[in-house]
């Protein structure tokens, strides 16, 4: 979806990805979103809301705001198992807050007073996490050079 307007100037930008069932459609996840810095600040909310019109009209079953990875909040709430793991975890998103904004994303999406359903990584085995990281790294931070890599780890092994 786009927010253009009428001197044909786009505002903002919205990528729903379709969901399936057995080969129906039931859904929309919310993929990516961008707004240009000097756009209207509402935007992003108008083509929020024009999906969700959008969803009803095609009767879909649901609309996504999609995750808000590393945010750190359940839906109740409560705050993880207390695990190792889970204080990394909290300690990575704190950390990469600045450069990514996943708490800030999560109180954006709060706005539209969503549904909160946990979202599970599984892996194999703990001695895959290291590669895990840097996968979801490359993928959340993809111009990440080498020497900001060392510079975010010492950050991270300094707290």
């Amino acid at each position: 979806m786009l927010a253009v307007d009428r001197d044909e100037h786009v505002h903002a930008v919205t990528s729903w990805m379709p969901v399936y069932r057995d080969g129906v459609l039931m859904g929309l996840t919310l993929d990516f979103m961008r707004r240009r810095a000097d756009g209207f600040r509402a935007a992003m909310e108008f083509l929020i809301a024009s999906a969700v019109l959008a969803a009803q009209e095609r009767r879909l079953e649901f609309l996504s705001l999609s995750g808000a990875p590393l945010a750190g909040v359940e839906p109740d709430g409560a705050r993880g198992d207390g695990s190792g793991l889970e204080a990394m975890l909290d300690l990575l998103g704190a950390t990469l807050e600045p450069v990514y904004g996943f708490r800030s994303l999560l109180a954006f999406k709060a706005k539209f007073q969503p549904r909160y359903r946990p979202l599970y990584l599984v892996f194999p085995d703990p001695a895959a996490l290291p590669a895990i990281g840097v996968a979801v790294t490359r993928a959340y931070l993809p111009r990440l050079s080498l020497h900001d890599s060392r510079r975010l780890l010492a950050r991270l092994l300094q707290r």
